[in-house]
């Protein structure tokens, strides 16, 4: 009986720490711009944990001279579900350059996971360059999207495991007390 107690409380320690989040950027997309101006740029997320949390975009490797906007509200994402964060990204008076940037998110319960993109400072005497600024703009996309379906859902195979261990263990302590 004491073993089968230990079994369970394991399996419930298992299980809640399965029903976590996780949140991963999927989408970072490479953008131009010239000096002076600035682009609405949409960073996705998607939850893959088990668990709804608030989650919010921090950037690591800014520049002097690019900054973002548009950030700092922390937006709740359901498991499964996605969201879309359109981020001012403004280039002020710098030289032409190609730039790493990184982009993580920011949620309790949900280890650190950055993605990198690339911004290109355009030289404004130089030829015309793509126009990202009106591509992005000319795009509708919503402040946010919260997408949740069956083929985005992930099951965790820690958790169905356990599942597994614990209909196992309850299988062979049953068919011990006949």
């Amino acid at each position: 009986m004491r073993k089968l107690a230990m079994i369970l409380v394991i399996y419930a320690a298992l299980s809640a720490a399965a029903a976590t989040p996780y949140f991963k950027v999927i989408d970072a997309p490479d953008v131009s711009m010239r000096p002076n101006t600035t682009i609405t740029l949409p960073i996705t997320i998607q939850n893959i944990g088990g668990d709804g949390a608030y989650a919010r975009l921090v950037f690591r490797g800014l520049p002097p001279g690019i900054s973002v906007s548009n950030v700092t509200r922390a937006r709740w994402v359901y498991p499964g579900g996605r969201m879309t964060f359109n981020v001012n990204l403004s280039a002020g008076d710098i030289a032409p350059a190609n730039h790493t940037i990184e982009v993580g998110i920011s949620a309790k319960g949900s280890p650190p996971n950055y993605r990198s993109f690339h911004v290109v400072v355009e030289n404004v005497s130089g030829v015309a360059g793509i126009a990202v600024e009106e591509n992005v703009q000319a795009e509708e996309h919503p402040e946010t999207s919260n997408v949740s379906g069956r083929e985005e859902k992930q099951v965790h195979a820690a958790g169905i495991l356990w599942s597994l261990l614990a209909t196992v263990t309850m299988h062979i302590w049953r068919s011990r007390r006949r």
